[in-house]
């Protein structure tokens, strides 16, 4: 266990509210080539519409996902509970696949998974760490697929503490032995996922090359 921010309770005295480490990743290292950093100036203003930066996580597939909702596999990042809130089931968040979280055991640590086809039965249920929960939803209803990995839809995660204003990096938040598993792409430091800067964007873009995303090698 980690210890997080503290909480105020009853009696006007801080408690740490614990933060749970994820002990699986949401998704094969191999199955996809590319991430956004943390605090960076892709995708768009998270958690709030008025954040000065995108305080989230993005993914984009290898050539044999790209523009797919049937074949990249995702998966629980730790023991909990699948959820959807009143956030979750907006119109928005509906457009390709569906929004949920993962509610982790014994903390205040939530994984909450953007354009996730979820596995049928599977909401409301509780899982076990790396169990398969559904697969990316990267092509919208009428959406021409992608020739290339580089232009297709992304899927992104955003790591919750205590509420869906507070976000922390995927990255940070893997216990050693899952951070591990990305070594093989060139991810070898929760450094290299973090926008050092954390700046605040005038504009916002998921252009591969950018600064703010890093490219795994090799890529596919």
């Amino acid at each position: 266990m980690l210890i997080g921010v503290g909480l105020a309770t009853s009696c006007g005295t801080t408690a740490p509210s614990p933060s749970t480490a994820l002990s699986a990743n949401v998704v094969d290292p191999e199955a996809v080539d590319a991430v956004s950093m943390f605090n960076s100036c892709a995708g768009h203003a998270f958690p709030q519409t008025n954040s000065p930066n995108s305080a989230k996580n993005y993914f984009w597939p290898t050539s044999v996902n790209f523009s797919t909702n049937d074949q990249l596999r995702e998966y629980a990042a730790c023991d909990g509970t699948i959820n959807q809130n009143s956030d979750d089931t907006a119109a928005n968040e509906q457009d390709r696949g569906q929004t949920f979280h993962l509610s982790c055991d014994g903390g205040a640590t939530a994984v909450r998974y953007f354009h996730l086809r979820l596995a049928d039965g599977l909401l409301g249920q509780h899982v076990r760490a790396a169990d398969f929960i559904g697969f990316a939803s990267m092509v919208g209803t009428g959406q021409s697929p992608s020739a290339t990995w580089q232009n297709s839809s992304n899927f992104d995660v955003a790591v919750v503490q205590g509420n869906d204003n507070t976000t922390v990096n995927y990255f940070s938040s893997l216990t050693a032995s899952a951070l591990a598993a990305w070594a093989s792409r060139g991810l070898t430091s929760v450094a290299q996922t973090v926008n050092p800067g954390s700046p605040t964007c005038q504009t916002f873009a998921s252009n591969i090359g950018s600064p703010d995303i890093l490219s795994f090698t090799p890529v596919r």
